[in-house]
């Protein structure tokens, strides 16, 4: 299943926390035309490359399949980020 919602909380000293929810599936439903264009022209150059495109297609499902449930988190002087991918 692809990413469709994150989470990003930032903490800083003394100030207040910010949370942010961000939609990812608008994101998908933006890039879907531009997808759907570019799918046949990269199929051609990677048969061109003598590399099999539904393979690698595939391994790149895999990795966007394996997204969510992410957890990132980054401390810095005192600065917390976290992200966590639904």
């Amino acid at each position: 299943m692809i990413p469709l919602m994150a989470v990003l909380r930032v903490e800083r000293p003394e100030r207040r926390r910010v949370r942010l929810w961000l939609p990812l599936f608008l994101l998908w439903l933006l890039a879907l035309p531009v997808l759907v264009v570019a799918l046949p022209v990269v199929a051609v150059i990677l048969i061109a490359y003598r590399r099999n495109p539904l393979r690698i297609f595939g391994a790149y499902w895999q990795v966007l399949g394996a997204i969510p449930g992410s957890h990132i988190e980054m401390n810095r002087r005192g600065r917390h980020v976290y992200l966590h991918v639904y």
